[in-house]
């Protein structure tokens, strides 16, 4: 399994916080920055999108992406979420007034996207995966993913404060290999992560206690301005299975 990191943290990509994984070429895990980090040709590649939850960050490149396939797909692109995530982007983003329609744009019989509703720990078997959403705690409603092939997994927990479930399953998970999740806000800006269900890295080491030792843990979604003074948090907390992920990052599980 290749793993692609399309938006991971503050300072690159022009300093956006913009998220975005791609698994194995043809599953995109969010749409942060599809168009941005991507060639058309691999856009149109892509034939399943699992979005984590509505938050801009995590959408934003969608309308783009719809424009940048058209007429070259000759099937729906699935576009999989919650229900409550699927009906932000049918009031809010795709409704004729933001962006064209592009779930019945050509026709209703030939869309160039398709809506797919998902729930918490039921297991999508597409392209040779096994993807598998888990509820986290965020501000709303969000899931993360166990990502699973044949012979190697990992988990992306989204945004989230603390939280239990997404653990249980990781430490239950054979052949895990990275364990990715988030770091938001310094330690100072406690109230505001707190406010807005991020972690800081103070919070991060009381959800790793929860982690079987021995998994690498991969951190995104470092505010850009805040970046300088959240990596020496991230240093001090002196555990070696920490890293970041990096832009256009392309690991083999």
């Amino acid at each position: 399994m290749e793993l692609r990191v399309l938006g991971c943290s503050g300072g690159e990509a022009g300093g956006e916080r913009l998220t975005g994984l791609l698994v194995n070429g043809t599953v995109a895990i969010d749409a942060g920055s599809l168009t941005q980090a991507l060639s058309v040709t691999e856009q149109v590649g892509i034939r399943h999108i699992f979005l984590t939850h509505s938050h801009l960050d995590h959408i934003c490149s969608l309308p783009f992406y719809t424009k940048n396939v058209f007429g070259h797909t000759e099937a729906p692109v699935a576009i999989r979420a919650l229900p409550e995530t699927l009906d932000v982007l049918r009031r809010h983003l795709f409704n004729d007034e933001l962006w064209p329609d592009f779930s019945v744009i050509p026709s209703r019989d030939n869309p160039i996207i398709c809506y797919s509703e998902i729930g918490p720990e039921k297991a999508y078997e597409v392209e040779g995966l096994r993807i598998t959403p888990i509820a986290v705690n965020h501000l709303v409603p969000c899931v993360g993913y166990l990502v699973e092939d044949d012979h190697s997994a990992f988990i992306f927990t989204s945004d989230t404060a603390e939280t239990d479930r997404i653990y249980e399953v990781a430490n239950a998970t054979p052949n895990l290999r990275l364990f990715i999740t988030e770091v938001s806000f310094p330690n100072r800006q406690k109230k505001l992560a707190e406010a807005s269900r991020h972690l800081t890295a103070d919070k991060l080491k009381g959800e790793l206690g929860k982690l079987n030792p021995g998994v690498p843990v991969a951190i995104y979604h470092l505010t850009p301005g805040d970046k300088p003074t959240i990596l020496p948090e991230l240093e001090a907390l002196g555990d070696p299975r920490i890293r970041l992920l990096h832009q256009d990052e392309r690991i083999q599980l």
